[in-house]
């Protein structure tokens, strides 16, 4: 089989020529996915000189278009041979391809202000579409524990509004054996046990439940956002790093300290997380070599073309209580970050204006978690993996104050 692929716009047409049998399916779906890996989301294929389709390539070919169709995307078929048409009209194929898409872009509340689109917003070479979702809204945010003690562990329960990261963990038992790396937003709480740390945990809002956690330290905010930001929207975008991202979080907020909510696809991810219980912790606990056997560090940069959400806070030269939770973006930065990432296996983010509770509520739709990491930027010398880049997505984002007045608070207003 041949295969031929051109870029038009954001258009990638797809030409297909030969038997697209079992033993030429993997390429051709490897070749089909590779088309959303680099940002397209409207695919046209040319099935004109096709003369043989199997079971296998009609797999291949209703995957893409559950895929684009999840998306908000599009799948044409420009032509098609009369052997393909015969057998994708007796599967129903069509049925995929006509019809609106799945995912219609997000309307407010009947008494809210409506979403308005600003124009293209850049910033350091960086392109971003600017959704402005509640004018002038911020969020309050608390402080909880201490870095090194995990004796005790503060409650909360995750409705709509809070989003947390830190060291705690799910339900309501109180047992630092399970603590470990937790991040929570729009009712939805992932967590990495310490006991536990090869079985990712998660829980959801659904109906009358809202999950608790318990959460040993950590940063938590409550209130609406302000801001969502699209990047990577282009097809073959170069990768963003985290710390540009943070960085274009608190100019485009104007403030020095904003919360921020990421789903986006996956350049790689750079980080560490706990892998036995936390519930012994002291200043030997981070003692070498023993510390290698109780946290995983990412070597080299993981997670390539997957899915991620981030749940995270960054500042910028943060003081006081607050300095002691965040940590530079890169070296001699004065941007500071806590960030927290859960990791599924991929699937492409919609593009434009999306919602993000409707986003959250397909993220782990394969059921499936790869991970959880506390992100950082390994600066070693020669031998550090970096920090973690994302090819395209969403950010949602809102400036913060805390309660406590020794950390940053300050805020430009215009």
């Amino acid at each position: 089989m041949e295969i031929r692929t051109r870029l038009e716009g954001e258009d990638m047409h797809v030409e297909l020529e030969g038997r697209m049998d079992a033993a030429w399916s993997g390429t051709v779906g490897k070749t089909l996915q590779e088309t959303l890996l680099v940002g397209c989301h409207s695919v046209i294929l040319d099935l004109g000189k096709v003369n043989y389709v199997s079971s296998a390539g009609i797999r291949v070919l209703m995957l893409l278009a559950k895929q684009l169709k999840g998306i908000g995307g599009r799948l044409q078929i420009s032509d098609q041979s009369h052997q393909v048409r015969e057998v994708l009209e007796m599967v129903g194929f069509h049925r995929l391809i006509d019809g609106p898409s799945a995912q219609p872009p997000p309307t407010a509340p009947a008494n809210s202000p409506p979403i308005i689109k600003e124009q293209a917003w850049c910033w350091n070479e960086l392109e971003f579409e600017v959704y402005k979702l509640a004018a002038g809204a911020s969020q309050r945010g608390a402080l909880i524990g201490d870095p090194l003690s995990v004796m005790t562990a503060t409650p909360l329960r995750m409705t709509a509004e809070r989003l947390a990261i830190g060291l705690g963990s799910i339900g309501t038992e109180i047992s630092p054996a399970r603590a470990g790396e937790l991040l929570a937003v729009q009712g939805m709480a992932i967590s990495l046990p310490g006991n536990d740390p090869g079985h990712p945990d998660w829980m959801a809002s659904e109906g009358a439940l809202v999950p608790e956690i318990r959460l040993h330290y950590g940063l938590s905010t409550e209130g609406p956002f302000r801001y969502l930001l699209r990047f990577g929207s282009q097809p073959d975008t170069l990768p963003v790093a985290m710390s540009a991202l943070a960085e274009a979080v608190l100019a485009r907020c104007k403030t020095e300290l904003a919360s921020f909510v990421i789903v986006a696809e996956t350049a790689s991810l750079v980080g560490a997380a706990l892998q036995s219980p936390p519930d012994a912790l002291g200043e030997d606990w981070f003692g070498y070599p023993a510390l290698r056997d109780r946290m995983l560090f990412t070597a080299e940069p993981a997670h390539a073309s997957e899915t991620c959400l981030i749940v995270g806070l960054a500042a910028r030269a943060p003081g006081g209580r607050l300095a002691s939770f965040l940590r530079p973006v890169t070296r001699d930065s004065n941007i500071y970050l806590h960030g927290h990432a859960a990791v599924v296996p991929y699937r492409p983010v919609s593009k434009g204006l999306i919602d993000l509770a409707a986003t959250l509520g397909t993220f782990i739709e394969s059921q499936l978690l790869r991970g959880v990491l506390h992100l950082l930027n390994d600066e070693r010398e020669g031998i550090g993996a970096g920090e973690s880049h994302l090819r395209r997505g969403a950010i949602w984002c809102a400036p913060v104050s805390f309660d406590d007045s020794t950390s940053s608070q300050s805020e430009a207003h215009s």
